[in-house]
């Protein structure tokens, strides 16, 4: 059974139905209603608009989603945060402490339907330093603490089933998030996703993944699809069997059949 979470957008409900439904409008004729992915712009961060645009050319290949090739970065001040459903903070480094108002934003953003995805983004291993000025800010906006995603939940496979998440490396086995009411509101990896999607000027793949080289490539691409598919509109159940058809519906042999049951493994 499929079922519909809370939205604060209304232009963003359109392109939920335009997903769902065979005979909707082509995106084309719906601009306004297409789905941009958002990066945080914070004091002394990189620019991840790239990595995004990468991220938003797999959707739109493997999904029926209408997003926009292009991401933009967006401050967590700025009230143009609430146009974002999809948000992403990347991070190798120590992180400033957010002002005031960033906090105040993003807590009513993801307490409305918004989703943060955290990524650890560094090189050799995980960032310490990240991961821990990252944990004190989550616990300003969301003063609890942050739990192990299990590997049965259904953003393991609310596109893809997946084993477990990956990115351009796989040092850690699990995600982690900070669950409000039914929905993860925000979802962190510490195995660097951006890294694997990320292009090279010239063609092909700015950073090689390690260990799994191609095949683990591969896996944190679906990784990507997975979390964007969680975080629109659904909440998946049992089964997505219905949301997979529609999507085949609409791209034909582009989008893969739905994995095979294996058993009662609701969150």
């Amino acid at each position: 059974m499929i079922r519909r979470t809370r939205l604060a957008w209304i232009p963003f409900a359109v392109a939920a139905i335009a997903l769902l439904v065979p005979c909707a409008p082509h995106a084309a004729e719906l601009p306004s209603s297409a789905l941009r992915m958002a990066w945080l712009r914070l004091p002394g961060g990189a620019d991840h608009s790239s990595e995004l645009a990468s991220w938003a050319q797999e959707i739109r290949v493997r999904t029926s989603i209408d997003i926009l090739p292009s991401a933009v970065g967006v401050r967590p001040e700025d009230p143009a945060i609430f146009h974002y459903p999809l948000l992403y903070w990347g991070g190798d480094r120590a992180v400033a402490r957010l002002s005031d108002q960033a906090i105040v934003h993003l807590r009513q953003h993801l307490s409305t339907g918004g989703t943060l995805i955290i990524d650890n983004t560094g090189r050799t291993e995980p960032s310490h330093a990240f991961d821990q000025s990252m944990r004190r800010e989550l616990e300003r906006i969301f003063p609890q603490a942050i739990q192990r995603i299990p590997s049965s939940h259904v953003l393991l496979r609310s596109f893809y089933r997946l084993e477990r998440p990956v990115g351009r490396r796989a040092d850690a086995h699990d995600l982690e998030g900070v669950r409000v009411g039914s929905h993860m509101a925000v979802i962190y990896t510490r195995n660097d996703l951006a890294g694997a999607l990320a292009r090279a000027p010239v063609g092909g793949y700015a950073l090689a993944v390690v260990p799994g080289g191609e095949t683990q490539r591969e896996q944190a691409f679906r990784l990507a699809v997975n979390l964007v598919m969680y975080a629109l509109c659904l909440d998946y159940k049992d089964d997505h069997t219905h949301v997979m058809h529609l999507l085949r519906y609409r791209r034909g042999s582009r989008v893969p059949e739905p994995a095979a049951p294996q058993g009662d493994d609701d969150p």
